[in-house]
Parts: C-alpha cells; structure tokens; sequence
C-alpha cells in the first residue's frame, strides 16, 4: 500500500511539473505577458489560502482516501476541459483557462491535504521517516521530470496533446488511490459541509491547540523547509545567471545536486530520528546558504545544493513523521489544512522579500533565504525542539 502512495505521489508531482510550465507558457503565448509563469506560481499560493479552509473540514468528514482520489479525477477532467480551450485562441477561451486553473490548483490543495492526512493510515510509524524522506525526493524528481518533459514535449506537440498527457497521469494517480486499503478507512459524515459547520471544526482545532500548544509550534516549524525550498526555486535562475554564466546546464546540476542530497537523506533515514539533532541540521542549512551567498567557486556551490538537499531532508523528514504520530485522528485533515495554510502564508511572504532582494541582486536574494533559515532556527531551538520531543512522549 505505501508503494501505491509513493506512486500516486511521483505521478501527480510529474503532472503538475508538467502543467505549471505549459499553463505559463500557453498564458504567455496568448497574452505577451512576461508574467504569466509568476501568475500561474503565486495563484497557486492564493487559491492554497482559500482552499485549505474548507479541505481540511471536508477530510475530516470524508474518507481522505476518496477525497484523494476524487482531486485526481477532477483534476483529470479539467485537464481534458484545457485540452480543448486550448484549441481556440478567442479572448473567452483565454478567460476560462484562466478560470480552470483556479479550480485545478483547488483540486491540488485538496489532494494535498487528503493525502497527508491518509499517510498514518497507511505508512507504519516506524518506516514514517523514511517514507516522507522518499516523498520529498519524488516530489523534487516528479518536478524533475515534468518540467523537463513539457519542455521536449512542447516542440513537438501541441498544448491540447500535452494537456490530455497530463490528464492521463491525474487519472492513474485517482485510480490508484481509490484501490488504496488505509486503516480507519471507514465512511464518514455528510459530504456536506454548511460553512457553519466548517468554523465549527476549526474552533474545535483551535481549543485543542490551545489545550496542547506544543502541536502548533510542531505545525508551525515544519513549514519552514517547504518555504525555504520555494524561494529556492525561485533563486536559481538569478544565481546560475550570476555565478554561472547563464548557462542554462548549471540549472540541472544544481537541481539535480539538491535531489541527490534527499537521496542521501532516504538512504541515511532510521525508523527513529532523534530530535536533538534537529537545530544541528538548521544549522547546517544556515551554513550551506552562507557558502551559496559568498562563494564564486562552481564547485563550492554545487557542493552547498548537495548539502542543504540533504540538510531540508533530515529536518523535513524528522518533523513530519513526527507530526504524523501526534496527529489526533479525528482531526489529521484540518491539521494538515492548517499547515499547507501556514506553507501558503509564509511561502508567499518569502517569496516577495526574496523577490525584492533579487532586484538588488542574487546574492542578496540567497541572503533573505537564508535570513527566513536562521528565523525557523531560533524558533526551534527555543521552543519548537522541546514541542517535537513532547510530541513523541
């Protein structure tokens, strides 16, 4: 069952890598405007806002197993709808795969949310740490392959193929989720949801982080890799441009360093991960940051992606199959919901310093990143490590 879950996860990163570019590049074609592939990126972040008040209310009544798979067939199905707009340049097309792209990114939020919360349902605790180290490596080479696929895929066939291509692999992730076996998958309240009812949940999670506020600093340091790795992203094009010359290779290399470095993570993970250790790798993230900030050497470089790959693996992996653990069952939803929102939030706030700082220069940008590392640090190493070590008592 963990291999179908590792399945469903490599093939949806895959397809959204694919849709990201082709959606910004079928905007950028129809409308001119350079920022197209911001617009479709920081949507995402947006509609996570909106998105994730009611996802995790709606897991919690549902079967997230169904909820998973029922993202991956709607997702599918707008999938085929953008095949065909595509097929027609009018304006009103253009409006409406702007408008589908708004409920495909809903659709992503709700898949995320759903299967987080079916991870404890599926993966022993014991094999927890290694299966979210193996997750964020597949989530780095799924991104891997569908953004280097568009890109061949685009010069030879039209939007519309590469669109149903995409559709296909939505499908495969639904149909092999809706087979996954999870204990507890049993039916749950009214599809429903009254947004009375929907408040109503999430006052009822507020008392219970009230009542155990070392899960919400849980929840709230392990946000922190996701962020970094987003403004990342959103770094290594003014880098290589800078340190490299602008040749459009190093962007591979240092993509492909960082992934290494989660396969070193895989490959080192135990079934316990002591928490103890956690500022100690936030600090080796601070470290590699510093050397990617100040080094000219393409070697030293390389080396610090290898490194901080590694690094956010560990922290990310301990964090995560932690708060797997701790999870109340009744509530791994809106739990979820809450820190994909606190991702969302603070991605969205690292993504417009860094953005500023890029202005400046890459430098300076890398320095923002590192300024958002050193933050979650001193968060953990105050209070959000002796939280994560509550949480396991």
């Amino acid at each position: 069952m963990k291999r179908r879950l590792l399945t469903a996860t490599l093939l949806t990163n895959v397809a959204d890598g694919m849709h990201t570019l082709a959606l910004g590049k079928l905007l950028f074609d129809r409308t001119g405007a350079v920022s197209s592939f911001a617009f479709v990126l920081g949507f995402d972040y947006l509609i996570g806002v909106l998105s994730q008040v009611y996802a995790g209310p709606i897991v919690d009544r549902l079967n997230p197993r169904l909820v998973a798979s029922a993202a991956g067939m709607s997702r599918a199905l707008i999938m085929v709808a953008l095949a065909a707009l595509a097929l027609d340049p009018g304006r009103e097309a253009t409006v409406a795969v702007v408008a589908l792209s708004a409920l495909l990114k809903a659709g992503s939020h709700f898949y995320k949310t759903a299967t987080f919360a079916l991870v404890p349902g599926v993966v022993a605790p014991e094999e927890q740490a290694r299966y979210s180290s193996l997750a964020m490596l597949l989530l780095q080479v799924g991104q891997l392959l569908g953004i280097g696929a568009v890109g061949v895929l685009l010069s030879r066939l039209s939007y519309s193929v590469v669109f149903l291509i995409d559709a296909g692999l939505f499908l495969a992730t639904s149909l092999i989720l809706r087979r996954l076996q999870a204990s507890g998958d049993a039916a749950r309240r009214a599809a429903f949801v009254p947004l009375s009812e929907v408040i109503k949940d999430w006052r009822e999670l507020a008392n219970g982080m009230r009542r155990t506020p070392s899960l919400l600093v849980h929840v709230a340091i392990s946000t922190g890799d996701l962020a970094v790795m987003a403004c990342l992203n959103l770094i290594l094009v003014p880098l290589v441009d800078a340190r490299f010359g602008g040749d459009t290779v190093w962007l591979s290399v240092l993509d492909g360093a960082f992934a290494a470095g989660a396969v070193i993570t895989f490959l080192l993970a135990r079934k316990q991960l002591d928490p103890r250790r956690l500022v100690a790798f936030q600090l080796l993230q601070i470290l590699f940051l510093a050397v990617i900030m100040v080094a000219s050497s393409r070697a030293a470089i390389t080396a610090s992606f290898l490194g901080l790959g590694a690094a956010i693996g560990f922290t990310n992996a301990l964090l995560t199959s932690k708060l797997y653990q701790r999870m109340p069952p009744e509530q791994k939803g809106r739990i979820s919901s809450f820190r994909f929102l606190l991702v969302s939030i603070v991605t969205v706030v690292g993504i417009g310093g860094t953005t500023k700082l890029l202005s400046w220069s890459a430098p300076w940008g890398v320095g923002f990143v590192m300024g958002m590392a050193t933050l979650f640090c001193l968060v953990t190493a105050t209070v959000g490590r002796r939280a994560v070590s509550e949480g396991m008592s």
